[in-house]
């Protein structure tokens, strides 16, 4: 587990007052599902742990929740012309069911290794597909559809996506004001960012916010550690969701003001958090989605954290599970496994 890699900024305007966590949920009302938060041992008595079970959110994920404030909020011209994102997966799957609910085209550029599951319910919502050799020429693709008209819904690095991914910190905070620590999967950024908000708002540092990334892709900690976006020269994760090519430039500045911290993981404990998610808690659960169940299972957690508690006083921990589209003969290994 890596180191918690913070490097405050000095980014303007703050982003606590900017970006309207608040406003967003009202948009989202009666659109989106306001998820469950629920007990799972921790096999820790020193640790109290409660899910917030976003892999049971609409389309799967928590991305459902920006992509909707995003297309809730476009101008008469924009919906015309249609809305673009490269995604490996989960926001081009909410996208395209925002633009069907809203009746605006989308267009979604997809990395040739996407789970073919993803790649087909973003068409069984009614966008476009197009398919990329890689992650870096998916943007490419988009770059130039965005020169053509159609207006650009970044999965992350966003305003909206940002406000919109922040209401599940507004959900913890009315579920478990007694919350002391919130573990968040990381990839581009825009859940923690937006969740970080959120609970800075409700509690200022009260409450701690940590990231966990896999060591194989860790743009957030690279990017608080040089305090701007720094881009992978290699991504050696298997972890999709959670690898994209770098960080935003909004959620480091956001990341670098509010934040606690970014931990890294290897591989294997995220594949076991999500082995025991779908055995032990009956859920579907892709393997991004486990990786802050993975910091408390995996016994990750520094040991400061934990210092004094017991069973009469644990730590009161969420870990976010973000999302619940995982590869389909994945998960039928998990249960072949047993």
């Amino acid at each position: 587990m890596g180191g918690e890699l913070r490097k405050d900024t000095t980014a303007e305007p703050d982003w606590l007052q900017r970006i309207d966590v608040g406003a967003a949920a009202g948009r989202l009302a009666g659109v989106i599902r306001a998820t469950p938060l629920v007990d799972f041992d921790a096999l820790d008595p020193r640790v109290h742990l409660r899910l917030k079970l976003e892999c049971l959110q609409e389309t799967g994920s928590f991305k459902a929740r920006g992509a909707w404030n995003q297309l809730s909020q476009l101008a008469p011209g924009a919906r015309e012309r249609g809305v673009v994102a490269a995604s490996s997966g989960n926001h081009g799957k909410a996208l395209a069911w925002a633009a069907q609910r809203a009746r605006v085209p989308a267009t979604i550029v997809m990395p040739g290794d996407a789970y073919p599951n993803k790649i087909q319910a973003c068409r069984d919502f009614g966008a476009e597909v197009v398919l990329a050799k890689d992650r870096m020429h998916a943007e490419v693709l988009v770059a130039e559809r965005v020169a053509g008209g159609q207006t650009l819904v970044h999965p992350y690095d966003s305003e909206r996506t940002i406000a919109g991914a922040g209401t599940v910190g507004l959900e913890i905070a009315r579920e478990w004001p007694a919350a002391e620590v919130v573990l968040v999967p990381v990839g581009g950024g825009g859940l923690i960012s937006g969740i970080t908000i959120a609970l800075r708002k409700q509690f200022g540092r009260a409450v701690q916010v940590f990231g966990v990334e896999p060591q194989g892709a860790p743009d957030l900690s690279l990017a608080l550690e040089h305090a701007r976006p720094v881009t992978l020269e290699r991504v050696t994760t298997k972890v999709q969701g959670l690898c994209p090519p770098s960080a935003g430039v909004l959620n480091t500045a956001i990341c670098g003001q509010h934040l606690d911290g970014v931990w890294t993981l290897p591989d294997e404990p995220i594949f076991e958090a999500q082995r025991e998610l779908v055995l032990r808690g009956g859920w579907t659960v892709e393997p991004a989605g486990a990786a802050g169940v993975a910091a408390v299972l995996a016994r990750a957690l520094p040991e400061r954290l934990l210092q004094g508690r017991d069973r009469t006083d644990p730590l009161r921990v969420v870990a976010v599970v973000s999302g619940g589209n995982p590869d389909p003969a994945q998960l039928a290994a998990i249960s072949a496994r047993g």
